[in-house]
C-alpha cells in the first residue's frame, strides 16, 4: 500500500474520497475508515469471540465505529466495545489486520475499510448506551469466524484464534 508523504495511504485518500462522493451532503463523512474490536475470553479452555448484531441490517459483527479524535486506535475500540455491547476490557496496541466492510447508514451503502484490534474480556457491565439496539452472543472462534456477515474478516478471527492456541498461556500475547 503507497503512503502520501503526509502519512496517509493513496488507498485511505481514495476511500475518504468515495465517502464525500456518495454521502449525501447533509450526512457527510469525512473518512471511510472505522476500528472494530474483537473482543474474546476464555471459557473453560476454549476461546470465546463476542459477536454483535449490526443496527441497520442486523448482521453477526465486531463492535466498530469511526475513529475517535484525541483517542488512540485501541482506546477507540475500547469505547466502541463499551458502547455496543457493555464491555469493559483492555485492547491490544497492535492491530491484527484489515477487512473490507459495507457500513449501511440509512439508503446509503458505503464502503469501508476496518482495522481490527484484539480486546481481552474483563465484564459486561449490566447497562450500555446501546443495549436493546443490539444482540450480544459470545462464540466459539471457529463458529464466530463462520457466522460473521464480513467475509474478510473471517481469516482475521481464525488467525487471531490458532496464534492464541494454547489456552490462557498465550492469553496476554497481544496486549
Amino acid at each position: 500500500m503507497a503512503t502520501h508523504h503526509n502519512g496517509k495511504s493513496r488507498d485511505h485518500k481514495r476511500s475518504s474520497q468515495m465517502a464525500t462522493l456518495i454521502a449525501p451532503r447533509k450526512k457527510r463523512i469525512k473518512s471511510a475508515f472505522q476500528i472494530a474490536a474483537l473482543v474474546y475470553r476464555w471459557q473453560a479452555d476454549e476461546l470465546e469471540i463476542l459477536l454483535v448484531t449490526s443496527r441497520e441490517t442486523h448482521r453477526w459483527i465486531l463492535p466498530k465505529g469511526w475513529p475517535i479524535s484525541g483517542k488512540t486506535a485501541a482506546a477507540t475500540a475500547e469505547q466502541e466495545a463499551d458502547e455496543e455491547a457493555g464491555i469493559v476490557g483492555h485492547a491490544g496496541k497492535k492491530p491484527l489486520g484489515r477487512y473490507a466492510s459495507v457500513k449501511q447508514i440509512g439508503d446509503l451503502a458505503l464502503a469501508c475499510e476496518v482495522e481490527v484490534y484484539p480486546l481481552h474480556f474483563v465484564k459486561q457491565k449490566q447497562k450500555w448506551k446501546e443495549r436493546g439496539e443490539r444482540v450480544c452472543r459470545w462464540l466459539p472462534a471457529d463458529e464466530a469466524a463462520a457466522t460473521v456477515g464480513e467475509p474478510d474478516l473471517a481469516p482475521i478471527i481464525r488467525s487471531f484464534a490458532e496464534d492464541m492456541q494454547p489456552a490462557p498461556a498465550k492469553a496476554s500475547h497481544f496486549a
